[in-house]
């Protein structure tokens, strides 16, 4: 009789699975269903609570200790009213955070919700425009009061994208979050004149229409020595706004986020890095007022950077992006669509410091980056796990071949539009054939590169070279293949027009890819056969604008991606309802479709489809050339 492992034991083995992997091993029996449900492992769970629902399972939910709790599409009826609030209760021991995010909730139930909720450490109000369309809530003292007790442990507030903010409104809200360390105001509706709202010969009160930069001003003071991260996106907040409020005594921020603020420019850039030193993270994307002067200043003095974010900061050349060597903390590097940062800038800024404990990087479009950069990149960052390098259309098979040859904790690798990368990249040859002479060990020994790599021009020509290749394939040890690269979990090699099936069918093969991308590639179902048959951990598939795959390819996918949830097969023309007909009967875990453009698959197939699967969204545009 075979001894049963003790649950405890089921328990700790599943801390070393994935999410993915956890939920499959949940379904072997009910012994380990109950062991991926105790508290250990339930640290990241949402809960979205549909008012829609009728029925809320709460001595099922009440064993795994849910920290977070998301409400959507609540009806305000008293039904929904105590399903909710026999939740909170039931969950207030272990709830840390709570989102009301574009939640349509009265005041009084707001109040009663979180009152509840004791031990809350973060809340979510963005979007959250009825609770603050009249301008009363929380006017009373006594709820003020009871709140205030209640809320005293949260540290992060989100009060993004709320048109009726007041100065009066946010006063009340930061008040029953006394301990406030982080703040939230993406898109607010921010006035930085706000001279123009107060009478003459009186002085400054609160507005009760407007929230104004000068109230937030006087927050940030009260709360300076607790301040860490303030987050003013999408606001008109400009140099001489930002430089009032890094010079605020006492305050030392660790994170703080402007993106898309087009008002800052240098001055306000650099009165950030003389004054807010102990900086971690700071995300400027689409600040396009900013230059090298800005980013020099903050390369130099923000010495404790761990994330910058530059991406669209099209005025920063390789003057300031050299000077990133400085930044001995580095972790995480943003700045796609640079379009004059140059290869060996880049090189001198992130490989001229091999301490630099670099972990993810984002050059996508930025398209003067050479291979000579990804081989010093991949050789002074070996432990990289995010590299995307999306359009960067010089780059050949000599980057590929480096990125398998040293990036093996690589999870995220994005190659997009890498129109000059072949099979013999992604195969593992250094570089093109035709670049180098014989040697002993080279893969030229036995054939001519004139012949192999000069362009087909007629049908036998391309037919003999692929059968080239197929002989160098069965006879070469291909030592730095794509598929060595075992931790990769992303994968997009859309219009990476080079790649065929012969070199396809030989490298994707990771036991831990969630997500591949091989949108225009010109594949056939023999790309799909094998995919399907070595990347059993498949959650999202692109094979959009594959026109040569058909339904047998398809029903592969359905039959042996168990975990797939997210399959784009649009402008894939061979199609047919067949495909939908398999889709419905195998892809039970299915959430989002894409079966726009496919002229032969037919509207009636995706109505049966919408009407008996649990699919949640299905792009049908002109299929069967109908809307």
């Amino acid at each position: 009789m075979a001894v049963r492992l003790p649950q405890e034991v089921i328990t700790h083995i599943m801390r070393f699975l994935n999410v993915s992997d956890r939920k499959e091993a949940a379904m072997v029996n009910k012994t380990w269903y109950e062991a991926s449900l105790d508290p250990i492992l339930q640290r990241d769970v949402v809960l979205h609570f549909n008012g829609e629902t009728n029925y809320v399972p709460l001595s099922t939910f009440s064993y795994r200790r849910l920290s977070h709790l998301a409400l959507s599409q609540l009806d305000n009826s008293m039904n929904t009213k105590h399903a909710l609030l026999k939740s909170c209760q039931q969950f207030n021991e272990s709830l840390k955070s709570l989102s009301f995010k574009s939640c349509n909730i009265t005041e009084s139930t707001f109040v009663e919700i979180l009152s509840y909720c004791t031990n809350l450490t973060s809340i979510d109000l963005s979007s959250c425009n009825s609770i603050f369309l009249s301008g009363k809530l929380l006017e009373k003292n006594a709820d003020l009061q009871l709140l205030r007790e209640s809320l005293k442990n949260v540290k992060d507030l989100n009060i993004s994208s709320i048109r009726q903010l007041s100065d009066v409104t946010f006063n009340r809200i930061v008040t029953i979050c006394p301990n406030v360390e982080k703040i939230t105001l993406v898109g607010s509706h921010i006035v930085f004149s706000s001279e123009h709202y107060i009478p003459r010969a009186k002085s400054r009160v609160a507005s009760s229409a407007v929230l104004t930069f000068n109230n937030i001003l006087d927050f940030v003071r009260v709360q300076a020595s607790l301040l860490t991260s303030i987050d003013l996106s999408r606001n008109q907040i400009n140099d001489d706004a930002l430089e009032s409020l890094v010079t605020i005594p006492d305050l030392h921020l660790q994170e703080l986020h402007l993106l898309a603020c087009k008002e800052i420019e240098d001055q306000g850039i650099i009165a950030l890095s003389h004054n807010q030193k102990s900086l971690k993270i700071l995300d400027l994307k689409d600040c396009i007022g900013i230059t090298d002067a800005g980013i020099s200043a903050v390369a130099t003095n923000l010495v404790h950077l761990e994330n910058l974010a530059l991406n669209r900061c099209r005025n920063v050349t390789s003057i300031s992006i050299k000077k990133f060597r400085n930044l001995s903390h580095l972790q995480t590097l943003e700045m796609s669509d640079l379009y004059q940062v140059t290869s060996s800038g880049v090189e001198e800024g992130l490989c001229g410091n091999a301490g630099m404990p670099l972990t993810r990087v984002n050059l996508s479009c930025c398209s003067l980056i050479q291979d000579g950069f990804v081989e010093k990149l991949s050789c002074t960052h070996p432990y990289l796990v995010h590299l995307d390098l999306g359009s960067c259309n010089n780059l050949t098979n000599q980057s590929i071949f480096e990125i398998s040859k040293n990036l093996k904790q690589i999870q995220f690798l994005r190659l997009a539009w890498c129109k000059k990368i072949t099979d013999l990249g992604i195969l593992g040859f250094e570089q093109d054939i035709g670049e180098k002479k014989p040697t002993e060990t080279g893969c030229n020994k036995n054939y001519e590169s004139t012949t192999i790599f000069r362009k087909p021009i007629s049908k036998e020509e391309k037919m003999k070279v692929q059968k080239l290749k197929e002989e160098i394939i069965e006879q070469e040890l291909l030592r730095y293949k794509l598929s060595n690269l075992s931790k990769l979990r992303d994968l997009d090699l859309s219009m990476c027009l080079g790649l065929t099936d012969i070199g396809l069918v030989q490298v994707l093969k990771f036991q831990e890819l969630r997500y591949l991308n091989l949108n225009m590639i010109p594949i056939t179902n023999v790309t799909v056969f094998a995919l399907t048959a070595s990347n059993p951990s498949l959650e999202h598939l692109v094979l959009a604008k594959c026109a040569a795959i058909t339904d047998d390819a398809i029903e592969a996918v359905a039959k042996r991606l168990p975990r797939l949830n997210n399959l784009n097969l649009s402008s894939c023309d061979s199609l047919t309802d067949k495909s939908i007909r398999f889709i419905q009967i195998h892809c039970k875990r299915l959430r989002s479709l894409d079966v726009s453009f496919c002229r032969n698959i037919s509207p009636e197939a995706i109505d049966d489809l919408e009407r008996y699967h649990s699919v949640v969204s299905v792009n049908r545009r002109l299929v069967g050339g109908k809307t």
